[in-house]
């Protein structure tokens, strides 16, 4: 999936092998997980239903306690049993992000209509900007189904390290910052292992098929 610096683009994210190419700038992604996911590109997001499950990922995610935008504090370990989405961006994203975001609620609106539920999580990258407060105002203007979860450097530091995400700060000529990332929906099964990026380019059909296969059974399809 891309990475957002300054302005985000359309997200992505497919079921191919290899992580989305980012770009730079204004919609530009940043190339990530090329080494981290080398080992596992071919064995676990191109399976077709109803092939050979790919065996369990574990290089990708990892326990976390973040704060959440809806009050109090969120366990990663609280979510065992259940299947959920981890996005990571930042509130002043200008366009990948709230794009990504809405189109995700969307797709949340129509498994849902299909007799599905899912959480998804949103975690910031620029937990100095963001804190609770505004993670809680932001996320106001999308699915209730999405939390916004932040937290101390250290405590975002350890869980972008853990889902290998790759993010820069970008210094702007006015003298503030933006965020260069990963952007990449990540689908997380039951146990908490990485099942695959969840691809909304392809359109809410393939996608609305992965999050069925998802909770079914917690891999990609």
């Amino acid at each position: 999936m891309p990475t957002d610096p300054a302005g985000p683009g359309p997200a992505e994210g497919g079921a191919g092998p290899a992580p989305p190419a980012p770009r730079r700038g204004g919609g530009l992604i940043l190339v990530v997980f090329a080494l981290a996911l080398a080992a596992i590109a071919g064995t676990t997001l191109a399976l077709l239903p109803g092939g050979p499950k790919p065996p369990p990922i574990s290089v990708v995610g990892g326990p976390f306690r973040l704060e959440s935008s809806k009050g109090g504090v969120l366990e990663s370990r609280t979510l065992q049993g259940r299947p959920f989405l981890v996005f990571f961006g930042f509130t002043q994203c200008p366009n990948v992000c709230p794009t990504t975001l809405a189109d995700l609620g969307n797709l949340l609106d129509a498994f849902q209509a299909e007799g599905g539920t899912l959480e998804a999580y949103y975690i910031t990258l620029d937990p100095e900007r963001d804190t609770p407060a505004l993670m809680r105002e932001y996320m106001a203007s999308f699915h209730e189904r999405i939390t916004g979860l932040t937290g101390t450097p250290e405590a975002i530091a350890r869980v972008a390290r853990d889902y290998r995400v790759s993010t820069k700060r970008v210094p702007l000529p006015d003298g503030g910052y933006t965020m260069e990332h990963t952007l990449m929906v990540y689908m997380m099964d039951r146990n908490g292992g990485f099942a695959g990026p969840l691809d909304l380019e392809a359109g809410h059909a393939l996608a609305l098929k992965q999050l069925h296969r998802l909770v079914s059974d917690g891999r990609n399809s």
